[in-house]
C-alpha cells in the first residue's frame, strides 16, 4: 500500500488539537510534495554521525538535548579509539560547512548499551555526548520522545538519512526521507535468521514495498507524526535490514523500551517527552 498525500508542509509546524508547551520535533516548510529530498533544515532534529579523518557521514543520529545525540550503538562500535564529530543543521554533503550554515562538533564521548551484542545487533542504541551544547534555533532542535506506552503498530512513520540509493552504490549527498508502516514485530522475525526477542521486544519492524531504510540510514531517527500535537517524535532507530530495496522490513530499536536508561545517561539534561 502507498501512502499518498503524507508530506503536508504543515506537518510539525501548526498547533495540533492537543496543545503542547514542549519545544521539539518540530519541521520547517516544505518545498516538494511527494517527493522524496527534503528541504533544507526541513527536520532541526537530524544529525550526521561521522569519521573525523573522514569528513564524511557513516550514520544518522538524533539530537535529544544540547549535549546529547541518539544513534545506532553499532556506528560507534564499528570505529573503536577514532575520532567521531556529528554535524547539524546539514542538508547537503557536498556544500562547503562554511556556506551551508551547518555546523561540525567533536563528539566528547560515546555511551553504547552495556547489552549490545555486536552479532545479534539487540540493544542497538547509542548516546553521544557532544563536547560542547548545541544552541537551538528555528533550523536546529531536539525531537521529541515517546512515552512508554507508546503503540505505533500499523501506523506510518518517516526514515531520514543520507544512505545508499541501491546496495553498494553511492551514499545520497542530500538528506532523504521515505515513509515507512510499523508492522508486527513477527514479520521481522520470519524474514531474518538473527535473533529477534519477542517476548520482551525491544525492537520494532518497519516495512513498505520498494521502500526501506539502506545502508548509511543506521542509526537515524524513525519519526511518527503525533495527530494530537502535530509534532513529530522519534520511535525508533534505524538498526539493520536486507538488500535496499530488498521486499523484506527492517529492524528498528525501539526507543519506548529505553527510556529510562536514555534519563540515567543523560541525567540532568532536559528531555523532550509528549
Amino acid at each position: 500500500m502507498e501512502l499518498e498525500g503524507v508530506y503536508s508542509d504543515e506537518h510539525g509546524r501548526d498547533a495540533g488539537t492537543r496543545p503542547t508547551n514542549c519545544s521539539c520535533g518540530w519541521t520547517n516548510k516544505a518545498r516538494i510534495v511527494g517527493g522524496k529530498e527534503t528541504l533544507k533544515n526541513e527536520y532541526p532534529l537530524m544529525a550526521g554521525v561521522m569519521r573525523k579523518v573522514k569528513r564524511s557521514i557513516v550514520c544518522g543520529g538524533t539530537i535529544l538535548t544540547q549535549k546529547h545525540v541518539m544513534t545506532a550503538a553499532h556506528c560507534p562500535f564499528q570505529y573503536p579509539g577514532e575520532s567521531l564529530t556529528v554535524v547539524i543543521g546539514e542538508h547537503d554533503q557536498l556544500e562547503d560547512v562554511s556556506k551551508s550554515g551547518a555546523e561540525i562538533i567533536d563528539v566528547a564521548k560515546s555511551i553504547i548499551h552495556e547489552k549490545y551484542d555486536d552479532e545479534t545487533l539487540h540493544y542497538d542504541i547509542a548516546l553521544l555526548v557532544l563536547a560542547r551544547s548545541v544552541q537551538f534555533t528555528q533550523l536546529v532542535g531536539p525531537a521529541c520522545l515517546p512515552t512508554n506506552n507508546i503503540n505505533v503498530i500499523n501506523e506510518y512513520v518517516k526514515v531520514l538519512g543520507w544512505g545508499r540509493l541501491q546496495t553498494g552504490g553511492a551514499t545520497s549527498p542530500v538528506l532523504l526521507k521515505v515513509n515507512l508502516r510499523v508492522i508486527p514485530l513477527k514479520l521481522c522475525i520470519d524474514n531474518y535468521i538473527r535473533p529477534i526477542e519477542d517476548k520482551n521486544p525491544f525492537q520494532m519492524c518497519t516495512y513498505l514495498r520498494s521502500k526501506d531504510s539502506c545502508q548509511g540510514d543506521s542509526g537515524g531517527p524513525v519519526l511518527w507524526l503525533d495527530p494530537e500535537t502535530n509534532r513529530y517524535t522519534v520511535v525508533g532507530v534505524v538498526s539493520y535490514g536486507k538488500r535496499c530495496g530488498h521486499l523484506s522490513p527492517s529492524v528498528n530499536t525501539q526507543v519506548a523500551s529505553f527510556l529510562d536508561w536514555i534519563q540515567q545517561k543523560i541525567s540532568g539534561k532536559k528531555l523532550f517527552e509528549l
